[in-house]
């Protein structure tokens, strides 16, 4: 009991400091936000997917491997696809290639002298014994014939077909690499304008590929967050006015709102952290959290000042602190806790470092609530105006009591109703499932999905699954046994599901051996030096580099490129599966090694990892918030009770993507934890109201009345603000920010309703009918 009077000693007296030295303390504060918040001019943002495969995964580690010997990347796609029932193989179609492909070199952040198109690959045939390379189109003006020639030579050339023209005829690709993928924003919106440009009634120009389309992503994210952000806070705070009528009301939790989340943003500035994609959220979470603190405070002064006119309002003010500046303090230590545990069971970088700013953003917003925000709050002179002795939310507050009586009064019934509801939610719940697919990160008319569609329709898709086969010395792969080993590994790739096409080296030198000797296409030469003389032949006539792609210049290394119909997690996973299986029988077979590579496969690597690790961050943070409400509560009873609006939250998360078809993926995985944040918040300033009103002895009627329904009603337009605020973000043209403000919202209310209906219901059930044991301090 002293440690408790000296903890109220000291909180009393820090208070009575702040309110009677509000400038210097709001002095104190804005040093240390514009201290931090330049920070923010140091935040590197990191827009790529990618960022979420640990640098030592197996898939990350091949793809740099393939990247630095065959100099693949993610490229920009441009396609040129003619008008119905038409060839693009004309002169004036061939002619637009051209000119694009020259526009694009001029660019930077492309690879200039790694262009691939028809304009720069050759044709091989055989004319009496010799082996002749020619261009499959060739320089200067067209005719014509020349044109209709171009597409007879590249229908000789299998490998080509599906990838750098359709095999109709109808399309032509241009396919650029890019030297970073991932930042091709700008890149990308050239390209476009390019495209855009030479578009006549003819043809129609497409522009696509993963390169495009992080491009675009990052350039629709940052765009609509610039704007819907600011405009979220100010609904928002048009929900924080409701909640106090009072525009004076309005300065102390913008200051908290806007000085938190400068402060954390600064830290990650300073401390080199990187700013992903989904670290966009981060602000609307620090919104959340502060209006919380500050409704909280705000809405029991104002209920002071009309309850008390007799007391001064610094008194009333003090006395608003001294009340709340407990459950504020223990809200903040569950909420930090359950971020934590985010952090720590996620395999994933951009998502630990969200679980980590999250909790400093928590720990922000309740410094600046017990100190800036009554500074705030002393210094303009808040306070109920003389008409408003009676609250104004007689209607709110007779809800908050009616729905409250009902729940103790009927608890039975109350749980029943929430247990067929549960039952309900439970089923959309499990609806909800771990995929992802680029397509869907775009709105049905974006010009970059509907390139993406299209041209995967006409071509043999865009979608690249990679094999590495490797030999442990030079030339090892120039033989005719490790051609013939190849070909045996890409017959099995090309039979597995989803994949459309293989190509490889072997297709190169099968073709060769067929123009010299007449052998059937799929025999290989015999003696062991003949696939080197092979190169040697082509290189005589053709470019040394038309190789670069398929096999390394030493013979060491080789590629086998399979295109994919689709790239949908719940498709390609076993497919990708299969391949490394098939990849480490090969290699135990033959002695070679062969290692699955490509961007199919690093959206598997990181999809696996996440469905790995997504209920483990879950079940974490749920774990640390239990353990802290636990301690804080010592009431087994009571730290089971806050985790019921963290439950609903979730549950209604989940529900929400069953039923909205909305898939976990990173974009909306973090929502059911970032719900256990919320979720709790709501829990623990109610329990703590009503265990102050049981302290007494009061009855459970009475410990859900009075300052508990002040409490609830703060709560209530908490989760309003929240909800109505993420609704604004839901008009977002990016489909990642829809999802993620459709499923926090419903992780608000689904927590409210929760907090609301379920803790008063399950507080009445297991004290009236003594369904605990009744030990010391369970209710």
């Amino acid at each position: 009991m002293t440690s408790n009077n000296n903890t109220s000693s000291y909180t009393t007296r820090y208070f009575a400091w702040v309110i009677e030295k509000p400038k210097r303390v709001i002095l104190i504060s804005l040093i240390f936000i514009l201290t931090m918040g330049f920070g923010i001019s140091k935040v590197h943002k990191e827009s790529s997917v990618d960022a979420f495969v640990p640098q030592d995964h197996p898939a990350a580690y091949a793809r740099d491997r393939a990247a630095e010997i065959f100099g693949l990347e993610d490229p920009i796609v441009v396609g040129l696809v003619a008008a119905k029932n038409r060839s693009a193989f004309t002169p004036e179609n061939i002619e637009t290639l051209r000119r694009i492909e020259s526009r694009a070199r001029a660019l930077s952040n492309v690879k200039k002298h790694n262009f691939i198109s028809i304009l720069n690959e050759s044709a091989i045939r055989g004319e009496q014994g010799d082996l002749l390379v020619e261009a499959i189109v060739p320089s200067g003006p067209l005719t014509m014939d020349a044109a209709k020639q171009a597409f007879v030579r590249l229908n000789s050339m299998s490998m080509m077909k599906g990838l750098l023209a359709s095999k109709n005829g109808d399309t032509l690709t241009l396919i650029i690499p890019v030297y970073d993928a991932n930042h091709a924003t700008e890149t990308y919106r050239q390209v476009l304008a390019i495209a855009n440009s030479e578009s006549t009634s003819s043809i129609t120009i497409h522009v696509t590929g993963v390169a495009s389309m992080n491009g675009r992503l990052a350039q629709m994210v940052t765009s609509d967050t610039r704007l819907f952000i600011p405009v979220a806070v100010t609904v928002a705070m048009l929900i924080v006015w409701l909640a106090l009528r009072n525009l004076r009301g309005l300065i102390g939790p913008f200051y908290v709102i806007a000085g938190s989340a400068a402060t954390t943003i600064g830290f990650m500035g300073w401390m080199g952290a990187q700013y992903y994609l989904i670290t966009t959220a981060l602000p609307v979470i620090i919104m959340a959290i502060a209006i919380a603190d500050s409704l909280h405070i705000s809405t029991l002064f104002l209920h002071k000042c009309r309850t008390n006119w007799h007391k001064t309002r610094q008194q009333n003010l003090l006395d608003a602190l001294n009340h709340t500046y407990l459950p504020i303090t223990l809200t903040t230590v569950t909420t930090v806790a359950g971020f934590c545990g985010l952090a720590l069971g996620s395999t994933m970088q951009p998502i630990a470092e969200f679980g980590r700013m999250a909790a400093l953003g928590a720990i922000m917003a309740w410094l600046l609530s017990i100190s800036a925000l009554p500074a705030i709050m002393a210094l303009s002179k808040l306070q109920a105006k003389e008409n408003q002795v009676k609250s104004q939310f007689t209607f709110v507050d007779a809800c908050l009591k009616n729905v409250t009586q009902q729940a103790t009064q009927k608890p039975a019934t109350t749980a029943s109703v929430l247990a067929v509801l549960t039952l309900v939610m439970g089923y959309f719940a499990l609806q909800a499932n771990f995929d992802y697919q680029r397509q869907n990160y775009f709105q049905e008319n974006e010009q970059v999905r509907i390139a993406d569609i299209t041209l995967n329709e006409r071509l043999s898709g865009l979608n690249f699954l990679d094999v590495v086969v490797s030999g442990s010395a030079s030339n090892d792969l120039i033989t005719p046994d490790a051609m013939k080993a190849i070909a045996r590994l890409q017959a099995q790739l090309n039979a597995q599901a989803f994949v459309a096409k293989t190509t490889s080296v072997a297709d190169y030198m099968t073709l060769m051996h067929n123009v010299l000797t007449d052998e059937p296409i799929g025999s290989f030469p015999s003696k062991q030096n003949a696939p080197a003389q092979y190169m040697f032949l082509y290189e005589s006539s053709g470019d040394p580099g038309d190789f670069d792609e398929e096999i390394d210049l030493n013979y060491q290394h080789a590629l086998i490129r399979a295109q994919l119909s689709t790239d949908r997690f719940s498709n390609v996973k076993n497919t990708v599966q299969n391949f490394e299986n098939i990849a480490k029988r090969w290699s135990l077979e033959t002695g070679l090694e062969a290692s699955v590579s490509g961007r199919v496969a690093v959206n598997v690597g990181w999809m696996s990892l996440l469905a790995e690790s997504h209920f483990v961050g879950l079940g974490l943070a749920i774990l640390f918030v239990f353990m802290s409400a636990l301690i804080m509560f010592r009431s087994f009873f009571k730290a089971l009770l806050s985790l019921v609006p963290v439950i609903t939250g979730v549950l209604f998360t989940y529900a929400a993507m069953g039923a909205l078809n909305i898939d976990i993926a990173p974009a909306t995985s973090m929502t059911a934890a970032i719900s256990t944040g919320l979720g709790v918040d709501f829990a623990i300033h109610l329990i703590y109201s009503v265990n102050q009103a049981r302290q007494q002895n009061t009855s459970i009627e009475d410990a859900f009345s009075g300052n508990y329904l002040i409490v609830a009603r703060a709560c209530l337009f908490s989760a309003l603000a929240l909800a109505v605020a993420l609704g604004v973000v839901c008009l977002s043209s990016a489909p990642p920010l829809q999802w993620f403000g459709a499923l926090v919202a419903m992780a608000a209310l689904g927590s409210l309703m929760g907090a609301i209906f379920v803790i008063p219901a399950l507080y009445a059930l297991f004290t009236k009918h003594a369904l605990l044991p009744k030990f010391k301090g369970a209710y």
